[in-house]
């Protein structure tokens, strides 16, 4: 048997949960394909082949759009946010890329310590709330950390298209030896991320991409030993990475459980809410009560190898919003009362920049994904 069918994943999903793996190619069959600027699309909804997404599709500005109403431009996006999100956006678009220093680390996530430190650092967030955490060190009252959230209408449209096609379950999957190891990784693709309007998440946003990883060591013949050595959990773009036999980790047969977090899709090793920052009531509900997708139950499994196609799209795989400088710094000063940009003046951003967290992601086959570019260092084998 396959090694990919030998150690099918068994995920278990929140009973609220909405939205469950499935092929990108029901996906496509109710997206349109937009370009930056322009205000109809290159594709129509309906129209939109793997052939004619890569032929029209390569720009990095590109994005499908799966839903058939809410906005379509940054500005009335964040016309439903507080001034809190908006400067949370504004400060994010102008700083650079910079780790947590590990006082911050620890202001942030309660369950720091040597071992999970380099997880803490990876999530996506970090750049975003830098600056919150940076001024609430000295406070023992951090204040609110806004979401950013996309529209009901836009969740419910999402809602409607998914059900529209009822796909079936499906994983991505792709071996790659990596040094001593044979990663085998398994993608999962969601339609839509309604983690913050609906469960009070981080954010919301189109296509999503999130996955688990099994990594074995290889003989001096470059063969696989089986079981796996370890099994790394995807979660924000961080990850969990625990030995086989680790009592975190719950096998059935042959086969890992993930924990599946409500509307985030992030994938967990273990069935309970993860706290992921106390400080600002961030959760990731992983209960593990809803339905379960058995070894057995996956109906597509799709070789990344066999969908080569996915990475000559150069696009994202939901919309993607830009907000012009000046926009924002009107937005600002009328929130804050048509006062000056106290304390935001000094900043310098180009004139127009993308919104955070409510952008759709890239695909899996993208060398910017450390996961798939450098899977065992990602995975922090090493150190595990």
């Amino acid at each position: 048997m396959a090694l990919h069918k030998t150690y099918a994943p068994i995920l278990h999903f929140n009973k609220e949960e909405a939205f469950y793996p499935m092929r990108v190619d029901d996906y496509l069959a109710y997206c349109s394909l937009m370009e930056r600027g322009d205000a109809s699309p290159r594709i129509p909804a309906g129209q939109v082949t793997p052939e004619r997404l890569v032929a029209l599709g390569r720009s990095q500005t590109s994005y499908l759009r799966s839903v058939s109403r809410g906005p379509l431009e940054g500005q009335d996006v964040v016309s439903g946010w507080g001034k809190g999100a908006l400067e949370l956006a504004y400060r994010w678009a102008a700083g650079s890329p910079a780790r947590l220093t590990e006082q911050l680390a620890r202001k942030a996530y309660s369950w720091f310590n040597p071992r999970t430190a380099r997880a803490a650092q990876q999530f996506w967030w970090n750049d975003l709330v830098r600056p919150a955490l940076e001024g609430s060190l000295d406070s023992a009252e951090p204040g609110e950390l806004p979401r950013l959230t996309l529209p009901l209408e836009t969740q419910e449209s999402a809602l409607e298209r998914y059900a529209s096609r009822r796909p079936g379950y499906a994983y991505y999957y792709r071996e790659v030896r990596d040094g001593d190891y044979l990663c085998l990784q398994y993608w999962f693709f969601y339609s839509y991320n309604n983690w913050g309007r609906r469960f009070g998440g981080m954010n919301d946003h189109e296509g999503d991409w999130e996955g688990m990883m099994l990594t074995f060591r290889l003989d001096a013949a470059g063969r696989p030993q089986e079981p796996p050595a370890y099994v790394t959990f995807a979660d924000h773009e961080s990850c969990q990475t625990k030995a086989w036999g680790h009592e975190d980790l719950t096998v059935v047969g042959t086969h890992p459980v993930g924990y599946v977090g409500a509307g985030s899709h992030a994938t967990y090793p273990e069935k309970k809410v993860h706290a992921l920052m106390e400080l600002y009531e961030l959760y990731d509900f992983a209960n593990g009560d809803g339905l379960t997708i058995d070894h057995d139950d996956w109906v597509h499994r799709v070789s990344l190898d066999d969908v080569a196609w996915l990475g000559r799209y150069g696009g994202s795989w939901g919309t993607r919003f830009w907000l012009p400088t000046k926009q924002a710094q009107a937005m600002l000063r009328l929130l804050a009362g048509l006062g000056p940009l106290a304390g935001l003046a000094h900043l310098r951003l180009p004139p127009e920049f993308e919104l955070p967290g409510v952008s759709a992601p890239r695909g899996p086959i993208d060398p910017r994904r450390p996961q798939y570019a450098n899977p065992v260092a990602w995975a922090g084998i090493d150190a595990a």
